[in-house]
C-alpha cells in the first residue's frame, strides 16, 4: 500500500496554496501561508528537521520528516508558604521547567512501495545520538524551544504497509550554555 498526499486538496480550499517553508531564515515562519496573507494555520503537519549533528565521533546529515506531530507540556517551580492565621498559601514563582516534547510521526519512502531504511538507520541515529539535537519545526520554534534531548523512543510497526514506518519519540528541551572565562587579576 503507497500513500500519495496532495497537500492542497487536503487543505479543502481552492484559495489556499501550499508555498513550503524556507529552512534557510533564522527564524522558523508558518508553514502555511494563504493569500490573504493568514498566519499559522494548523490543518497539516509541521515538518520537523534535525540539523546536521557534527561531533568528533559523529557526523550526521540533516533529517526532515514531514509527517510530524507534537505536544508540549512544561512544569514550573512554585514555592508555597503557609502563615499562620492565612487561610490560602503564599506562591512564589522560582522558575519555569523544561518543556516536555510528545512527538510521534511517519517516515515514508517517497520513491516507491520500499521500506525507508536508509531514512530509518538515519533517524536511529539521531534518537541514539549522545548529544543535545538542534531541530526546525514551527510550533516548537514558536516555543523558544532550537535543542532537545531524546528521553526515549519507539518504532511500532504498521499493519497493511511497506513504505512507512511510524515512530514516536519523548524528549526534553534543551538550550546551549555559554560559559565565559574571565580573569581575576
Amino acid at each position: 500500500m503507497k500513500f500519495n498526499f496532495n497537500v492542497n486538496e487536503i487543505l479543502d480550499s481552492k484559495d489556499n496554496e501550499y508555498t513550503g517553508i524556507n529552512y534557510n531564515k533564522s527564524e522558523s515562519k508558518d508553514f502555511i501561508i494563504d493569500k490573504t496573507g493568514g498566519e499559522f494555520n494548523l490543518r497539516v503537519f509541521a515538518p520537523l528537521v534535525f540539523e546536521p549533528l557534527v561531533k568528533k565521533d559523529l557526523t550526521l546529515p540533516s533529517l526532515r520528516i514531514d509527517a510530524v506531530t507534537v505536544n508540549l507540556n512544561r512544569s514550573k517551580t512554585i514555592k508555597k508558604e503557609s502563615i499562620e492565621g492565612r487561610d490560602s498559601t503564599i506562591k512564589e514563582h522560582i522558575t519555569n521547567g523544561d518543556f516536555s516534547i510528545s512527538i510521534d510521526g511517519l517516515i515514508a519512502n517517497e520513491k516507491g512501495d520500499e521500506y525507508p531504511k536508509e531514512k530509518l538507520f538515519l533517524l536511529k541515529q539521531f534518537l541514539n545520538a549522545p548529544y543535545s539535537l538542534r531541530i526546525t519545526h514551527a510550533i516548537l520554534n514558536r516555543f523558544g524551544i532550537y535543542e532537545l534531548v531524546i528521553d526515549s523512543y519507539s518504532i511500532p510497526s504498521i499493519s497493511g504497509t511497506k513504505n512507512i514506518q511510524k515512530f514516536t519519540a519523548s524528549a526534553t528541551s534543551d538550550e546551549t550554555v555559554e560559559l565565559i572565562i574571565r580573569d581575576n587579576v
